[in-house]
């Protein structure tokens, strides 16, 4: 179910969008109108959103000019206004973006708190609340989240958060939601997940993967549907129906899936997912007067002074040669439809000098032979659907954030040895350091 899902959203937004198969650019206004799952949308404008915010910081302070005056501040904006409206993504570009955004959604649909941790806290562990506030526009389900945080903010007069308060923050929300009614809230949430496959793959969904529930009802602290998920898995189920896990969920109890151990049903009508509306559309609120996180402990000054030397060393060229996350067991991630450039290149050519030095400290904790293994396997793959399979599970298992700027590169950075000619990966190497 989980590949088919990603093959069919990629089929379907390229066909939508990709109307002429000489099209090298795609204008950002277009991508807007076109039937396209809005969670992509989102995603898009917010990337040319980042391309605007980069563009005003060349508008910064100036000891010849007063960026700052109300006339030039005007003109700016109308600048902007108008690069925004004509805003264009290269093709390959535009493949790339669509495959980070299914991945981004997934995971999110699926693992909400662990997602929302890892994407707003990437560039550190701690971040102003404005820009938590810019970086939940990339969301737009589960709507009640956003509310909740913005209404916590507001209460508390926060300016900035840690990670861990934030994490804390996130139980807090879905402990609230779920309390109240845990059985009607789950059916709720599983709902809104199978209304997005749905659409994705344009016929109702009749089953759903028990390693997909595991993650959802563990990413939100549901310890005994939890248990009920691991016990299915402790039976072999790979898949179950929709009617058979409502009543698990309503008895908690497996033995209910056996006719001749079933447990005696109560006599008054018992909910059924079809009757009830999605999470989103049912708007939980929370009382946000109740929640408190903790006070903020930031890092030692000189820790952080320790790790910006570091992250300056010059570095010589170097010339030598599980367990899924939930959006990595939705997918098994998603295969790009283009054929890769051959001959493949080898990535010991390809990563090289500081880059090179810096995935070894960052992400492989400065240990070269697994990083020399795991360019090995990724050199003997033939695709880059099946390279991405292996750097998501990499970095689950290493607990890397898959959203901070050292993943991302050096997920780009894999990505040119399958298509050499897309030029922007190769830009952001330059961009990011």
């Amino acid at each position: 179910m989980l590949d088919t899902l990603v093959d069919a959203l990629i089929k379907k937004v390229k066909k939508e969008v990709v109307t002429d198969p000489n099209m090298k650019e795609i204008p950002a206004a277009y991508l807007m109108r076109r039937d396209i799952p809005e969670s992509i949308k989102h995603f898009l404008d917010q990337e040319v959103e980042l391309w605007i915010r980069e563009e005003e910081q060349k508008f910064g302070s100036s000891d010849r000019f007063d960026y700052d005056a109300p006339q030039v501040r005007i003109l700016i904006d109308q600048i902007f206004d108008f690069l925004k409206q004509n805003a264009r993504f290269h093709i390959n570009k535009f493949d790339q973006l669509v495959e980070r955004a299914i991945k981004l959604e997934m995971n999110y649909l699926i693992e909400p708190h662990r997602t929302l941790s890892q994407f707003i806290f990437k560039n550190g562990p701690v971040v102003s609340t404005m820009e938590v506030y810019d970086t939940l526009k990339y969301f737009f389900r589960y709507g009640y989240y956003k509310t909740a945080i913005s209404d916590y903010f507001n209460a508390k007069y926060l300016r900035e958060i840690s990670q861990e308060q934030f994490q804390k923050l996130i139980d807090q929300i879905d402990e609230s939601v779920f309390k109240a009614n845990l059985y009607e809230t789950t059916l709720k949430t599983i709902k809104t997940i199978a209304a997005f496959v749905s659409e994705a793959v344009g016929a109702p969904m009749e089953k759903i993967d028990v390693e997909v529930l595991l993650h959802v009802f563990r990413d939100r602290n549901l310890d005994m549907y939890t248990q009920l998920m691991e016990g299915l898995k402790a039976k072999d189920y790979k898949e179950i129906g929709f009617p058979e896990l409502e009543i698990i969920l309503r008895d908690q109890n497996l033995s209910s899936l056996e006719p001749s151990k079933a447990v005696e049903a109560p006599a008054e009508p018992q909910l059924k997912m079809e009757q009830l509306e999605t999470i989103e559309e049912s708007k939980p609120k929370v009382e946000v007067e109740s929640i408190e996180v903790g006070e903020m402990i930031s890092k030692p000054v000189a820790e952080e002074e320790e790790e910006e030397e570091e992250e300056e060393e010059e570095v010589a060229p170097v010339t030598q040669a599980k367990k899924p996350s939930a959006a990595e067991a939705m997918a098994n991630f998603v295969a790009s439809k283009i054929s890769s450039d051959k001959p493949l290149l080898d990535l010991n050519t390809i990563i090289i000098g500081r880059n090179r030095k810096k995935f070894i400290k960052k992400l492989f904790k400065k240990n070269e032979k697994s990083f020399m293994g795991f360019i090995e396997n990724v050199n003997s793959q033939p695709s880059w659907k099946d390279a991405s399979v292996i750097i998501d599970e990499e970095f689950y298992q290493r607990g890397i954030n898959p959203y901070s700027k050292e993943a991302i590169l050096f997920s780009d950075t894999i990505y040119l040895r399958f298509f050499p000619k897309d030029k922007y990966v190769g830009e952001r190497q330059d961009k990011v350091t």
